[in-house]
């Protein structure tokens, strides 16, 4: 009895000595990196269905067909580029920014995880 106690701390002792190092997989480094594709569509549709297309938003669930997310899309590019085309949806691609504020970079990435969406869904 007093040999396995004997064996059991020194085998704790050792493994508790030659300690191997792990790391993670994955990329090494800090940061978040680049977005990658299926990441940017799963984002960019909850940021569409959250704040541009749901009972309280500018546009409502059944509105939203290929020639409307065509539309859309073409206030996304022009609102990001700071001008305007004219639609209604120029007014709506605004509810993805808080407070209207078009300036941000937190905005400008909303617009584009949008309009990746967008085009990936309806193959615009």
């Amino acid at each position: 009895m007093k040999q396995l106690a004997f064996a059991s701390v020194l085998f704790a002792t050792c493994a508790g000595l030659f300690q191997v190092s792990v790391s993670a997989s994955g990329s090494v480094g800090p940061g978040a990196g680049k977005v990658s594709p299926r990441a940017a569509y799963s984002q960019g549709k909850a940021l569409t269905f959250d704040l541009l297309v749901c009972d309280s938003c500018p546009l409502s669930r059944n509105e939203l067909d290929r020639d409307r997310a065509r539309s859309v899309t073409a206030s996304l590019v022009a609102v990001h580029d700071g001008n305007e085309t004219g639609s209604s949806d120029d007014k709506a691609v605004t509810a993805l920014c808080s407070n209207g504020v078009l300036e941000g970079e937190d905005c400008k990435l909303k617009m584009e995880l949008v309009h990746y969406y967008l085009t990936r869904r309806f193959k615009l």
